[in-house]
């Protein structure tokens, strides 16, 4: 029947048992029609992958066409090569009809009388070179006699089918980076019928671009790096002080911290220009207060830079450095509350230095900034004496004998404090920024110093005032006002003229040079008080803790009762029975007897005998 195909013939092309083929026909559940015991299944209801096997490779095909006789080189070859592979071809066809032996039958062709035409066309042909043509021919037919030199074979992968390919394709391209041969056999897994070889597989995945191979295998951050255009910075143009950058880097050595070992973080601040650090700061652990610190030993030391360069690390998107606004619940003169919009400035707008962001993790950014921070690793972390290297590659034997025993071993305890420390990197950068030559763009072999001072306009330089630079470093926020004063870091600051904000919002801003005390404003900005730090909090002295607390409560106290008494009421209205006794005097009061039945008097009343009844009434409320 047409458009049928028996399970034999599926057998012979999917290289599969009777049992597996019926298998996988019931599991996929394959259309068929049953002609006697055996089934025939519809061709064009079968799964894409039998159906291309069939495609491929079909039992029933009787007659080879052009293709598989002349090959694919014939076929892709020039007329001039096709020419001459079937004079080729003629000429073996000659020597199967002689009967001779290969060196008898060269001897007489080369004699130019045997075959003059074929002699005219190919030349003379050495003995090694027909038994060649022979072996060639025997193998490939025309194919393998057709000078291969200027066939286009169509590019790598030609020969594959499209499912192959995108089965290739999926295996190879995943950002675990398998192997040619893990995706070539996951390939003719799937595909069981396969006849492509794995060099043939690994030729077509070599040709896929390295920009495709390189974004799903390596990542979007590698393919960014590797692939895509990069801003070309002209660092020769830039003044000093005009950029500054900034970034964490973490060092690869490890201090005693309190008696904990860590690996220290250094913030540092630098110029564009001359690539010279001028503000750093170490911390155990980075964040936007080492950022705040290292940008104000900048301004102190040079002056403000016109802008800063940062990644988008989530440190420097913070909103103290950057601004923030915050909801405030306000009480209105119509007595209701209701939420009003404060803004925090931020760090470098208050200072007037202009953040420009990056894209992020993106080192050609900043590319002397990460230069700076090998130096550091080079001459810092691997001269300290507790280097631990940057990878597995680079870490030291013993590297792990700083943190636990090994083998038996002692730990190290060699290993500097962080005072050291702090001292050691301060003196390391100053040194670079003085002695080490720079050959970059624009340096010249300078040292960074020189660099910075050649190309700094001092006109252009704007120094902060210490007033400037302490209100910047103060970190403004929303807080609840509680009994003991408002609460920031786990410490209670008060003041007295918190008092009335009990149970409100207040405008709190911390100060970075000190936790002695906060500057406390109103919802709508104006300065309110200067709160003091843990002013309710026991000092040890128990008889002076104790009477500081009475004399606040007893001074609050008195601040409420007259904060309650400013009005006084009428002296004979203070309760609701002299209201209503002054509602009512002069008139008659109601009374319950009135609403009885029954007539009552202020005094009792004598019983009067009635003649004929023998008992009295009697009035029951005056008894």
């Amino acid at each position: 029947m047409d458009g049928y195909i028996k399970t034999a013939e599926l057998q012979a092309i999917l290289h599969l048992s009777r049992p597996a083929v019926l298998e996988k026909a019931r599991r996929e559940q394959w259309p068929a029609v049953k002609q006697g015991k055996t089934f025939l299944w519809q061709i064009s209801a079968l799964p894409s992958d039998i159906r291309l096997a069939l495609q491929k490779k079909s039992p029933t095909e009787t007659k080879a066409d052009e293709r598989i006789l002349a090959g694919e080189d014939f076929l892709s070859a020039s007329e001039k090569q096709k020419e001459i592979a079937t004079f080729r071809a003629a000429l073996i066809f000659e020597y199967q009809r002689s009967g001779m032996g290969v060196q008898e039958f060269c001897e007489a062709y080369n004699d130019c009388n045997a075959f003059p035409v074929l002699f005219q066309k190919l030349g003379k042909v050495p003995a090694s070179t027909f038994y060649r043509w022979l072996k060639h021919f025997n193998e490939g037919g025309a194919s393998g006699i057709v000078s291969k030199y200027g066939i286009h074979r169509g590019g790598a992968g030609e020969s594959l089918s499209e499912e192959e390919k995108a089965l290739l394709k999926r295996f190879w391209l995943r950002d675990c980076q398998p192997t040619m041969m893990h995706a070539y056999r996951l390939m003719k897994e799937n595909i069981p019928y396969s006849r492509a070889s794995y060099q043939t597989a690994a030729r077509f995945l070599k040709s896929i671009p390295k920009p495709v191979a390189g974004l799903f295998r390596l990542g979007e951050s590698r393919f960014e790096n590797l692939f895509l255009p990069h801003m070309e910075q002209r660092l020769d143009e830039y003044e000093s002080l005009e950029i500054v950058v900034s970034d964490h880097h973490c060092v690869d050595c490890v201090v005693d911290y309190h008696g904990k070992l860590v690996r220290p973080w250094v913030t540092t601040f630098q110029d564009l220009r001359s690539g010279k650090v001028l503000g750093w700061c170490p911390s155990v652990k980075p964040s936007s207060l080492s950022i705040v610190a290292a940008y104000y030993m900048c301004c102190i030391r040079y002056g403000v830079p016109k802008g800063v360069l940062f990644d988008n690390g989530k440190d420097y998107r913070s909103k103290w450095l950057n601004g923030d606004t915050q909801s405030v619940k306000v009480l209105t003169p119509e007595g209701v509350t209701e939420e009003q919009e404060v803004f925090f400035k931020g760090v470098f707008h208050l200072i007037g230095s202009q953040v420009h962001f990056t894209r992020t993790y993106n080192g050609k950014s900043k590319g002397r900034q990460e230069r700076f921070f090998r130096i550091i690793g080079e001459y810092l972390a691997k001269d300290i004496g507790s280097y631990v290297g940057s990878d597995s590659r680079s870490r030291p034997e013993d590297a792990a004998l700083f943190y636990r025993a090994l083998n038996g071993k002692a730990k190290r305890n060699d290993v500097p404090d962080w005072v050291f420390f702090v001292n050691a990197l301060g003196s390391v950068i100053e040194h670079i920024n003085d002695t080490f030559q720079s050959f970059g763009v624009g340096m010249d072999g300078k040292t960074r110093s020189q660099v910075f001072e050649e190309n700094l306009i001092s006109e252009n330089v704007r120094h902060p005032s210490k007033e400037e630079l302490q209100t910047a470093l103060m970190k403004g926020q929303v807080r609840r006002c509680g009994r003991n004063g408002v609460k920031i870091g786990g410490v209670n600051y008060w003041h007295p003229d918190l008092f009335e904000f009990v149970g409100r919002d207040v405008l709190v801003y911390e100060n970075l040079l000190t936790t002695e005390d906060v500057t406390v404003c109103r919802p709508d900005g104006s300065f309110l008080c200067c709160a003091i730090a843990n002013y309710f909090t026991e000092t040890g002295i128990a008889m002076a803790d104790q009477k500081r607390l009475e004399n606040e409560r007893k001074r609050l106290t008195e601040l409420a009762t007259l904060g309650s008494g400013e009005v006084s009421a009428a002296p004979e209205v203070d309760t609701m029975i002299e209201v209503a006794m002054r509602q009512y005097q002069g008139g008659e009061l109601p009374a319950v007897d009135r609403f009885l039945g029954i007539e009552s008097s202020s005094e009792p009343k004598r019983e009067k005998k009635v003649v004929g009844q023998k008992t009295n009434l009697k009035n029951p409320f005056y008894e």
